[in-house]
């Protein structure tokens, strides 16, 4: 039995999607789990800490769930792509904002966080194109 190239590069996309999936949870985990952790490591007090590791924690559960359908729907994928790059701006605009306080490591990890989220939209959205 051969796999087709859509098939394959819908398998991609859909580990992709896990991957992304699994690096918010991570982070979501660390920023409201170990806020205290976050505070003092990198600046970013709870009050900013906790809601954004709610949302990355919603982030994780809805990436799931898209890679979960027994068939990957474009629409919702491009979603994914939006909102990637929503969230990736803001990861990148925080630190010149003045609304935190971040410390040197604050900074390289949000913008090494936009720099990923970067990728993982850039490889949704081409994976996105070979959907049908």
């Amino acid at each position: 039995m051969t796999t087709t190239a859509p098939a394959t590069a819908e398998a991609r996309l859909r580990t992709l999607l896990r991957q992304d999936a699994a690096a918010c949870a991570a982070f979501g985990l660390l920023m409201t789990a170990g806020f205290a952790l976050v505070d003092s490591l990198l600046g970013l007090g709870p009050a900013w800490a906790v809601p954004l590791g709610v949302y990355l924690l919603g982030c994780a559960v809805a990436l799931a769930l898209v890679a979960g359908y027994p068939v990957l729907v474009r629409g919702q994928v491009i979603g994914v792509v939006v909102n990637n790059a929503v969230a990736a701006t803001a990861l990148a605009a925080l630190p010149f904002t003045g609304l935190v306080d971040l410390t040197v490591a604050g900074v390289v990890v949000m913008l090494g966080g936009a720099a990923l989220v970067v990728l993982f939209a850039v490889l949704e959205a081409a994976g996105a194109k070979r959907l049908a």
